[in-house]
């Protein structure tokens, strides 16, 4: 009986029913994380062979790190997005709210104001306090990873363009809100759910997303970005044909690079 160990193994390795490595399959392009810091730090570490993000996050994570050894791009193989608040359909009452606060800060420059501390020459601006008259706190939901839009500042506290915008909606229209540190995978849920009554997270008007949920008039315009390690030779989307990338998981980066990758195969 020894002497059929070896043919039977090398039968069993042809026809695939035992594995080396990997098991034979292909290993899968794309490694998703529950943030994109992480993701960028594991680039760093050379863990990974690039990162797709919104633009604005990677360049922040960029400034901020240095040592990292980074640089990024753009590529005309993505698209424009553009990111707006996120309701529950139903709710008509606050769309209506949320997008007349929107158009009133555009018009009288506070949008203007935020926009510049957070992406401009970064001049400090304080948002007004609501006087809450119309006497309402909403709760709203906000994965606080994603810095410059959200994140958690060294005292402890919510800060970043998103969460100024709200506050400064909330402060014109007259209602107060209530900040919710929500993962990613969760936003949408708790909306659906109750937990929240608005998300506003960075978050890409889709028509997947407008299945289950509504969207305020949109906010901020994005694209993405592709991070890399400095002369790693990787300059456009092509380059990334056999590479391993980062992405926050469930997020346009994600569904970005893997439709890329699946027009390959």
């Amino acid at each position: 009986m020894k002497k059929m160990i070896i043919p039977i193994l090398v039968l069993l390795l042809t026809i695939g029913l035992v594995g080396c490595g990997n098991g034979g399959e292909t290993e899968d392009p794309v490694r998703r994380y529950e943030d994109i810091p992480t993701a960028l730090t594991e680039l760093a570490n050379g863990s990974i062979d690039a990162v797709v993000a919104d633009s604005p996050v990677v360049l922040e994570y960029m400034k901020n790190n240095p040592e990292a050894n980074l640089e990024c791009f753009g590529d005309d193989g993505f698209e424009k997005e553009y990111f707006g608040i996120a309701m529950r359909k139903e709710d008509n009452d606050l769309h209506d709210l949320v997008n007349q606060g929107l158009a009133k800060i555009k018009e009288n420059g506070i949008y203007d104001k935020i926009f510049n501390k957070y992406f401009g020459d970064g001049a400090d601006f304080t948002v007004p306090e609501s006087d809450n008259r119309l006497g309402v706190t909403y709760n709203v939901a906000s994965d606080m990873t994603y810095a410059p839009f959200e994140y958690i500042n060294d005292a402890g506290e919510p800060e970043g363009f998103d969460i100024d915008l709200i506050q400064a909606i909330a402060a014109e229209m007259g209602f107060e809100v209530n900040l919710l540190n929500t993962n990613w995978d969760g936003i949408i849920p708790s909306l659906l759910g109750g937990t929240s009554d608005m998300a506003i997270a960075a978050m890409t008007i889709t028509e997947e997303r407008l299945e289950s949920v509504a969207f305020s008039d949109e906010y901020f315009e994005s694209t993405q970005y592709i991070a890399v390690k400095k002369g790693s030779g990787i300059t456009k989307l092509d380059d990334l044909q056999g590479k391993v990338v980062g992405v926050q998981n469930g997020t346009t980066g994600d569904f970005a690079i893997t439709g890329y990758f699946d027009s390959l195969k």
